[in-house]
């Protein structure tokens, strides 16, 4: 790429010096001269074979500079990917999904934009200037002088204006990034936003936003381009001296008429360049304002590593039911400094037990869950499978022994089969229909028009909420894997979906150690055993006929109350829901 370059700059010299021949050739011949028209021939001839070859290095070096960038863009974009994949859940709870695209989208067109213009366009304007510089200076070191005064008078201009973009820069990107992940919220949410009939409220907010940039981008440009008019005008003034400085000496007989015309091709061939700087040093700056949340995001360090010398979490396939399979010891944590939410909690799960996590909302319930996967650290204490420390095995070796049926059953766009097949990609088909039979799922999608090639949509939006709460069971049933979490799993349900959901999940349950939320305590009554959370700490823990002796307890409290929600009136139902955050 380089020597493609380097080339083509030095060829640019070619075409002016054989002007100056040809000059050099039509004066000798009007000043009397026996001259051939065969010397203007081949002189001709050599400019056009010397354009068509700089034309095909052009060309050619154009095309790897196109295929550098993609391979750039393709680096930039796994880089960024591969790190965001990385970091913790704790920063995706505090950043909006569309503002990390967009910083990923913007950053990487910034970058790649601007190397494959500067592989393209400025690099070989640049080295042209400069060997058209050294050239000059061999006839005159004033003009060669005039000419690279310039740099230092674009540099320090060019300081000034590249403080004044990117202060107004930074203030743009941030709007247009809320923005933009306002925008993908509501498409994301596109059912809510009519519901609600808030197309007008959306419109308005994302048209305010660009208003705002528009206006920032109307004083951002004003004084940029008051810095580029000082720069044009520095440059017209040297380009007028030297010209008047070549014709002066030409006037009186320092410099032949070709040289005179060498000589205003070449500062002609400078001007380009250097009139071009200030296209350049806008590229440069957009790419630096651009690319600045991209780095910034990749500098981002994610708060759950992996140590050094992890190990992977191996389960004993022969269960011992002596022993706890999961252990919490001691365990403290908090969001925020100063913020408690579990308070020196010790617990004991054994295998293949059904063990339920009840409590008000807000209490602490779904952070025990988010320790064990390690999506948070705690503070204090230790967090023990089957006899392993969790912080001290890799987190991949952690999730893949855990499977997680969530409240909202989040499926990809695309197939039943590859959503089914999420976790086990592997998996044959006649695995993947196995698993939907066993979580009821495999009836409906054998009625649908493509079957499990049937598409979907956007986080299943084509299939009701007991269908894609099946599906989501036949996932984690295709997984296989010997711990189970349900977060809610059937608490959005009609009560037809959550009977054909209860039998998946009871299917799914068989043989495997279960960690159960659940607002509807009906679900839980069969649980091994049942721990309550209250303020952070643990307030009762027993199966349910043992909670329910404690007349005063929270559990028999919960249950009391929900029993008694099924047939009071409105009132009173708000009234006693005052007493219990609960979602009945």
């Amino acid at each position: 790429m380089g020597a493609f370059v380097i080339s083509i700059s030095a060829l640019t010299l070619a075409t002016p010096l054989i002007s100056k021949q040809i000059v050099d050739v039509i004066v000798a011949k009007v000043s009397g001269q026996n001259i051939d028209f065969s010397r203007l021939f081949i002189l001709l001839a050599a400019i056009i074979g010397v354009d068509i070859f700089v034309t095909t290095l052009t060309a050619w070096s154009q095309w790897i500079g196109d295929i550098l960038a993609v391979r750039l863009q393709t680096y930039l974009s796994q880089k960024f990917y591969q790190h965001i994949l990385g970091l913790n859940i704790g920063y995706y709870d505090n950043n909006v999904t569309g503002n990390i695209v967009n910083k990923m989208y913007r950053g990487i067109s910034s970058i790649t934009d601007f190397i494959q213009n500067m592989l393209n366009n400025f690099l070989p304007f640049f080295l042209t200037a400069f060997v058209t510089i050294i050239f000059l200076s061999k006839y005159s070191l004033v003009i060669g002088a005039l000419l690279a005064v310039l740099f230092p008078i674009y540099i320090l201009i060019s300081n000034g204006s590249t403080k004044a973009w990117q202060k107004y820069e930074q203030e743009k990107n941030a709007i247009n990034d809320n923005s933009q992940g306002r925008v993908f919220e509501s498409i994301s949410g596109i059912r809510i936003v009519k519901s609600f009939a808030a197309e007008l409220h959306e419109l308005t907010a994302f048209v305010t936003a660009r208003y705002k940039i528009e206006s920032l981008a109307r004083v951002q440009t004003k004084e940029w381009h008051m810095y580029d008019f000082l720069r044009r005008v520095a440059l017209n003034v040297i380009l007028f001296l030297i010209y008047a400085y070549v014709i002066y000496w030409t006037f009186y007989g320092r410099y032949t008429i070709g040289e005179m015309t060498l000589l205003l091709q070449l500062v002609n061939q400078a001007r380009f360049p250097l009139f071009a700087m200030s296209f350049i040093l806008g590229q440069i700056q957009q790419a630096n304002a651009g690319s600045a949340d991209f780095f910034k995001v990749l500098e981002t360090k994610t708060q759950i590593k992996d140590t050094t010398d992890a190990s992977e979490l191996k389960l004993n396939k022969q269960v011992n039911k002596e022993a706890p399979l999961i252990e919490f010891r001691n365990v403290a944590f908090n969001y925020e400094q100063g913020k408690s939410v579990l308070k020196d909690i010790s617990f004991n799960i054994f295998a293949h037990e059904k063990f339920a996590l009840v409590g008000e909302s807000g209490q602490g319930k779904s952070t025990i869950v988010n320790l064990l996967l390690r999506y948070y650290q705690q503070q204090s204490g230790e967090i023990i499978i089957d006899g392993q420390d969790t912080s001290a095995v890799t987190q991949h070796s952690l999730h893949s022994n855990i499977a997680v049926v969530f409240q909202e059953s989040l499926l990809f766009a695309g197939t039943i089969l590859d959503n089914i097949r999420y976790g086990r990609p592997e998996a044959t088909e006649a695995e993947v229909v196995a698993a939907a039979k066993a979580a009821n799922a495999h009836e409906f999608i054998e009625k649908l028009a493509d079957g499990y090639k049937s598409l979907v949509g956007e986080r299943g939006v084509k299939l009701s909420g007991g269908q894609k709460q099946r599906i989501s069971i036949a996932r984690a049933m295709l997984k296989d894997a010997p711990i189970i979490i349900l977060d809610e799993a059937t608490s959005s349900l009609d009560s037809k979906s959550e009977v054909l959901v209860q039998e998946g999940l009871d299917r799914l349950l068989s043989n495997r150690t279960a960690i159960i939320i659940a607002h509807r305590l009906s679900t839980i009554a069969n649980a091994d055993h049942i721990l309550v959370i209250s303020e952070g700490k643990i307030a009762e823990y027993g199966n349910s006929r043992e909670l329910l002796k404690k007349k005063d307890g929270v559990y028999a409290n919960l249950v009391k109350l929900q029993q008694q929600l099924l047939t009071t009136g409105p009132d009173e139902r708000h009234t006693k829901l005052q007493k219990f955050d609960l979602v009945g």
